[in-house]
């Protein structure tokens, strides 16, 4: 047999990071954190709770966290740059904090409606996995082992993902005590008549 081989086509491009300025990011999370309300949302189905205030714009979160920011821009440049997207305006639409207890879980979802969407973890008092990525592979009977189902990224405190926005994922119900905060926002590359204030990567 000669020049035969099996490829990937169309990977799904995961960014998975360890903050690099943890204590610095932390203390001023803790700093704000401390005015935030936060509430089971009926639009949400009562699943888990999110910050009273769900932004459409990065003034929110993204305005009160510099320093968060500014790494963040660094670590959503550094994903770009494998994706070889080179240098492109981007916006964050939106950014919000959620809070998991015991009981709580979230929906299979996407953000079918953004270029990239991310989360931070800023407390994560258990070791279990619950945070999850659905196989974006539809209609995949062959072998569900190779195409997978579920995957749990190593979550813990101080860890950021950053995926494509269509992909879906979910949390599952939390079944040991504690809490888990974390950040999560959404980007958009400039599109024409954009009002939002963007970075340049």
């Amino acid at each position: 047999m000669k020049n035969w081989s099996v490829q990937d086509i169309y990977p799904t491009p995961v960014y998975l990071a360890d903050v690099d300025n943890f204590d610095s990011i932390q203390n001023e999370i803790e700093n704000t954190i401390n005015n935030i309300e936060f509430s089971y949302s009926s639009g949400f189905g009562n699943t888990h709770k999110l910050s009273h205030h769900f932004s459409s714009s990065e003034e929110y979160l993204m305005g009160d966290l510099p320093i968060f920011s500014n790494e963040l821009n660094d670590h959503i440049s550094r994903y770009c740059q494998q994706l070889n997207f080179g240098t492109r305006e981007y916006q964050f639409t939106s950014s919000w904090m959620t809070l998991f207890e015991k009981g709580d879980y979230a929906h299979i979802h996407n953000h079918n409606d953004v270029d990239f969407s991310g989360v931070y973890y800023y407390q994560k008092e258990s070791d279990t996995e619950d945070f999850f990525f659905e196989s974006p592979v539809e209609g995949a009977k062959i072998s569900a082992a190779y195409y997978g189902g579920r995957i749990y990224p190593p979550t813990h405190t101080g860890f950021l993902m950053l995926f494509p926005g269509w992909l879906y994922h979910g949390v599952d119900k939390i079944e040991t005590d504690g809490k888990r905060y974390s950040i999560s926002f959404n980007i958009e590359f400039q599109k024409f008549n954009d009002t939002f204030p963007v970075n340049v990567l």
